[in-house]
């Protein structure tokens, strides 16, 4: 991951590509922060806590926020579809 600087950070505040507000901007990182993790531990949500500092139900409430599943960086599983939409609510 690159570091930028402030002013490149500033740049690109409305680009398209990045959200501008805060809130979103962090749950992107933390979304990309996640997914790295679970990339790395092939999906042992166990190990992905610990890489993260962070306890295994913390990262399972995380995951269900932010629609993510471990179950496609297991092998075999397809990582494009890690991302999925919201759960519906009843």
């Amino acid at each position: 991951m690159a570091t930028l600087t402030m002013s490149e950070e500033l740049a690109g505040l409305g680009s398209p590509d990045q959200p501008a507000d805060l809130k979103s901007r962090l749950l992107a990182y933390e979304r990309d922060l996640i997914t790295a993790a679970l990339a790395e531990t092939r999906g042992n949500q166990r190990r992905a806590a610990r890489q993260l500092g962070i306890l295994p139900t913390t990262l399972h409430e995380k995951m269900k926020r932010l629609g993510l599943r471990a179950s496609v960086f297991l092998p075999g599983g397809d990582a494009a579809s890690a991302v999925r939409g919201p759960e519906p609510s009843f």
